[in-house]
């Protein structure tokens, strides 16, 4: 045998050992590439269930505005966004990687990830506010969740350098860091956008607006829950290490149970506990989802931690937090056009607290001052994003409203944001109805719409001082 035959199994040592390396890296980028395209498929689920949620008249306009925000968000998540959240730089935000300037190409599959958790914050906020805001508005609100808002508060919270996380901040999936800061932002936006027409009287009793398609909004509702399970479990980030394969099917499994308990104790909740369910004995579809999608949010912080009786427990106790935070907005007369202010809000600040609960290293599995503080923490940095992302939107709104470009005109509202805005209704109407927009011709705010009659009816516009009118004769 030669000498170079003897060393040969030195080097091929050297060589499987970087070739298991390089295979280990690209089931990661794999896994995270397939966990975000699962979680970006969320975003049809929001365009299903907005839809489905608001009147037929604003239909085009939810749908126009579920696609741009994937475009807008996207564009300025990866120009500043991901560099605010996971660039290095001190505490607060990141301070390279703007433009993706000297991003390695190992790292783009976790931005392409991260980019997915950005778009749910952003569907979240602009849920809230449909069939009533401008286009402006929407926009803006867009840009600074995308680029400022979301960015800057994942930082804090997953960044290495983030001072929450130095802290000890813990939210593995985000119910506060997505979901929380989601809620909040919307929160803002509904305060300072007002109500729908209509939403509420003048004794301040709410006027519920029933939605136009349920087949859509249950469509959307099993397009969450298959994204939500992909969300928790791609949070895990790796696939190759020993025990990311336990983690995982972990979090999956607690995932399921969470959204489960919390569906159950909605339904039991609408069916014996309040007067609708006593007096009209029903099972209310609607108010069921809301349940679900609480369970879906109320999880995300501590799935890889709980116990699958902790994420049973959590699940139906944090539907009663979201009944909290929905009988608020109604005594307030806050108008959310899908409900996502008390699920996300809600959920999300209780979800954040539960994981330092009924965590494994939580106060009652793991009673210590360590478990304590951790408590604490969380406590605290839950409120710290809530109170920033609310901040950060309230300020964006308040310009808006100076300038009165907050939402629509009432005379817009009225006819239907999918004429007004975008001269494409989605159905087709009855013949006697108006068929299409010619153009709208916008007068101190308000707007004078040149109708195309259908054909057998005739319509004449009347430009009045106040108000314009379409009237038929």
């Amino acid at each position: 045998m030669s000498v170079s035959s003897q060393s040969d199994p030195v080097p091929s040592v050297h060589v499987l050992h970087e070739e298991l390396e390089n295979c280990k890296k690209n089931m990661d980028i794999f896994f995270l590439i397939v966990m975000g395209s699962i979680v970006f498929f969320l975003q049809t689920g929001f365009a299903f269930y907005e839809s489905g949620s608001v009147r037929s008249k604003n239909v085009t306009n939810v749908l126009f505005l579920n696609y741009v925000d994937t475009s807008i968000g996207s564009l300025f998540y990866l120009l500043c966004g991901y560099a605010l959240a996971f660039g290095e730089g001190n505490g607060f935000c990141g301070t390279r990687y703007f433009a993706l300037m000297d991003l390695p190409n190992d790292k783009m599959a976790h931005c392409f990830f991260q980019y997915t958790f950005s778009a749910t914050a952003v569907a979240v906020v602009k849920s809230a506010l449909h069939e009533r805001s401008s286009m402006t508005a929407h926009f803006t609100c867009i840009i600074m969740i995308s680029g400022v808002t979301y960015p800057i508060v994942s930082h804090w919270a997953w960044s290495p350098f983030g001072w929450l996380c130095n802290m000890g901040y813990r939210d593995f999936a985000g119910s506060g860091v997505v979901h929380a800061t989601g809620g909040s932002a919307a929160l803002a936006a509904a305060i300072m956008t007002g109500p729908r027409t209509g939403r509420f009287d003048t004794k301040g009793h709410s006027n519920h607006i029933q939605p136009h398609s349920i087949p859509q909004v249950a469509l959307g509702a099993f397009i969450f829950l298959f994204g939500a399970i992909a969300f928790n479990t791609g949070s895990n980030l790796t696939v190759s290490n020993a025990k990311d394969g336990r983690v995982i099917s972990l979090v999956c499994l607690n995932t399921l149970i969470c959204v489960a308990a919390a569906t159950s104790a909605s339904l039991l909740h609408q069916r014996y506990c309040t007067a609708s369910g006593r007096s009209l004995r029903n099972w209310n579809f609607i108010n069921m989802l809301n349940g679900s999608f609480t369970g879906m949010v109320v999880i995300c912080a501590g799935c890889d931690q709980y116990p699958p009786w902790a994420a049973f427990v959590v699940g139906c106790l944090g539907y009663f937090a979201f009944l909290l935070v929905r009988k608020a907005m109604h005594r307030f007369q806050i108008d959310d056009a899908t409900n996502c202010v008390p699920v996300q809000l809600g959920g999300g600040y209780f979800g954040v607290i539960a994981a330092s609960v009924f965590g494994q290293n939580g106060i009652i599995l793991n009673p210590s001052k360590s478990s304590a503080f951790g408590l604490l923490v969380n406590t605290f940095g839950g409120a710290i994003i809530i109170i920033f992302s609310f901040s950060s939107i309230l300020l964006l709104y308040a310009v808006l409203r100076y300038f009165n470009l907050h939402r629509v005109t009432g005379q817009e509202e009225k006819l239907g944001l999918d004429l007004a805005i975008h001269n494409q209704a989605a159905y087709h109407t009855d013949e006697n109805e108006i068929k299409r927009i010619v153009s709208i011709e916008p007068k101190s705010r308000r707007s004078a719409a040149k109708v195309l009659p259908s054909e057998g009816a005739c319509y004449r516009l009347r430009r009045m001082a106040s108000e314009p009118q379409i009237q038929v004769w």
